[in-house]
């Protein structure tokens, strides 16, 4: 097999310091690199829409979500992890665009609820349709059995770094 940036890294490390075990650079060198490579090609395609990753989190967010009275900013601020004034931000963005508009709660006349609009409804299908082609893309060296183990290891290491917080 070829060499890749990381056998390179790896073999300049054991040139430099053969004591040192950089083994791990193995994985998550690889990881790194090919988490840049997956999220450039999905900004490419959600470029091509006019939408920022941001954007399409929150669309397809409302979308996935589906609540037939609105999402409150907050919800959609913690499930970005990003903080509130950075989602009005956003919103205020996609409102101007006219793909989300903002709703009074019926439930407190101080609050609002987000929902999308016919327009930002189809915006969304287009932009996961175009993430989920540059993800097939992505991974279409793996084998299915490949990006089963994949999933399934990479599983093991996010359930291990979710339960540390």
């Amino acid at each position: 097999m070829p060499e890749d940036s990381i056998d390179r890294m790896v073999d300049e490390w054991a040139a430099r310091d053969p004591r040192l075990d950089v083994s791990a650079l193995q994985v998550v060198g690889r990881l790194f690199r090919c988490a840049a490579h997956g999220q450039r090609a999905i900004a490419d395609a959600l470029r091509q829409l006019g939408l920022s990753y941001g954007d399409f989190d929150v669309l397809n967010t409302l979308r996935r979500r589906n609540d037939p009275d609105g999402t409150n900013p907050r919800d959609l601020a913690r499930t970005a992890l990003i903080t509130s004034g950075a989602m009005t931000t956003r919103l205020d963005r996609l409102e101007r665009t006219g793909l989300i508009e903002r709703r009074p709660d019926p439930k407190d006349r101080r609050a609002v609820l987000i929902h999308l609009t016919p327009a930002g409804e189809e915006v969304a299908a287009q932009a996961l349709d175009a993430v989920l082609a540059a993800d097939e893309a992505f991974l279409k060296p793996l084998s299915p059995k490949q990006r089963d183990a994949l999933a399934a290891s990479l599983k093991v290491l996010l359930l291990h770094s979710e339960a540390d917080g």
